[in-house]
């Protein structure tokens, strides 16, 4: 195998301009196809995967109860009671939201529906017996009497010339004295909390001092990343209004759809952190060994590729990708590194690429195959985000290596830089990795004693 990469070399060493017009074309390949891979954020995908936990993703998914966001305007002098100022927030609140975040939002339940409420009377109505008893009956008689009519009918006649006779006529010309009233009561029973009643058609405490609004999403709670940008704007709305219009009203909101955004933001703010700290390091550490500026881009132009190519690889087997996964998969950072620093640092030794090639080829491609073999058996497990992530981390390590091999040479060094061969001066760091602990028979002692040590407190881990 070092042949052919040996033949490669020369040629593209010979002909400079047509290596970097071909690794420009492979490049801007994996480039382009990297970026056209769909990338998915959610969450529940790190569960492995059996029926247990698919009757679970089921429920969160078709549920319209769970996916549902709960907001709650509440006063923040809870000393107070001012209803009519949650009233008007929630007028605000509902145009603005329906107005600017109308692609994420499937419906909106703000206030209660008065068709709701009629269909309520008239199935009562058209199913009036079902709903009574013998003790019903003996009440519908005292309703029938001579005086009662009458005394119903005056009501009637001021509701139907107040603005709720609008509204009411409908029920009160089908139910003039008010029987289907006897099995509405009945049905309050079902009422699950006492402690909420209606005031202007809104769902408030009965202290009057909290109101709720229901908001179902468009998007089912999994997909975190188009409801991140839903929650994004739902607090702009609310901060919004709570600083210019309503200083004294407070509103915050729970429910699925928050705190699986909120998970996946927290993911996503940690890889960022984590991956930036090692590159950070990684740049360091590389230009105080080496003493060259661009040692630590070059170097990292490997790993670059293979995370571009890996994605080109994702994208024409599967066309998605886990956000999570990709994000988990920067541990094969460290690993992609040392293809590339084993190269870079053997032509420090050797002054030789053709020399630093025909030593590693073999040791590189045959040590590559157990990380990469090790990752792809992930392909075997229950969860849908650690299969993605043996995918990235395996093909990323395979573009590692192959452009450790073949493109980073031509990065490394220059036939000038060949010719003149300079005393390598070791640092601090050589000498350190020169050191042979096997050799010490006090840290082989003392790692025979942590052995036992650690044999006898195993049992003491849990998982």
């Amino acid at each position: 195998m070092e042949k052919i990469i040996l033949v490669i070399y020369n040629y593209f060493a010979k002909n400079r301009r047509i290596f970097y017009f071909v690794f420009a074309l492979a490049f801007l390949f994996v480039t382009w196809f990297a970026l056209h891979i769909k990338f998915e954020e959610d969450i529940t995908k790190i569960i492995p995967r059996d029926k247990n936990t698919d009757k679970v993703n089921e429920i969160f998914q078709n549920s319209k109860f769970i996916e549902r966001l709960v907001i709650m305007v509440s006063l923040k002098d809870t000393t107070t009671e001012e209803p009519d100022n949650l009233v008007a927030f929630a007028d605000a609140f509902g145009e603005t939201v329906q107005n600017k975040l109308a692609p994420y939002i499937k419906k909106v339940n703000f206030k209660v529906d008065d068709d709701l409420a009629l269909n309520l009377f008239e199935t009562i109505n058209h199913h009036l017996p079902i709903y009574l008893n013998d003790s019903d009956y003996l009440a519908i008689d005292s309703l029938i009497t001579a005086e009662k009519i009458k005394s119903s009918l005056q009501y009637d006649i001021r509701t139907l010339s107040s603005p709720a006779g609008i509204v009411l006529k409908k029920v009160i010309s089908n139910d003039p004295v008010g029987l289907s009233f006897i099995a509405l009561k009945k049905l309050q029973q079902l009422q699950y909390d006492k402690n909420f009643e209606l005031y202007d058609d809104y769902v408030v405490t009965n202290d009057h001092k909290n109101l709720l609004l229901f908001i179902t999403p468009a998007y089912p709670p999994n997909n975190t990343g188009e409801n991140t940008k839903f929650i994004a704007g739902l607090d702009n709305i609310l901060n919004d209004l709570s600083s210019k219009d309503f200083k004294n009203i407070d509103a915050s909101y729970f429910g699925a759809v928050a705190g699986f955004a909120a998970n996946a933001l927290q993911l996503r703010q940690d890889t960022n952190i984590t991956v930036g700290i090692t590159v950070l390091v990684l740049f360091l550490f590389l230009g105080l060994y080496f003493r060259k500026v661009l040692a630590p881009v070059i170097i990292l132009i490997p790993v670059l590729f293979g995370g571009l190519f890996s994605l080109t690889c994702i994208y024409f087997i599967k066309g998605r990708l886990s956000v999570i996964a990709m994000g988990t998969g920067s541990v094969v950072l460290g690993v992609a590194v040392n293809y590339s620093l084993h190269v870079f640092n053997h032509y420090r030794h050797t002054k030789s690429i053709e020399q630093v090639i025909k030593d590693l080829t073999i040791p590189l491609t045959v040590g590559s195959f157990t990380s990469i073999g090790g990752f792809f058996c992930l392909e075997f497990v229950q969860s849908d985000m650690l299969k993605d992530l043996g995918l990235f981390a395996g093909f990323s390590l395979i573009g590692a290596c192959v452009c450790s091999l073949l493109f980073l040479p031509h990065f490394v060094t220059t036939k000038r830089e060949e010719n003149h061969h300079k005393i390598i001066q070791f640092s601090w760091i050589d000498k350190m990795a020169s050191y042979n602990p096997e050799y010490n028979k006090f840290i082989v002692i003392g790692i025979l004693l942590l052995t036992i040590v650690f044999w006898i407190y195993r049992k003491q881990c849990r998982f």
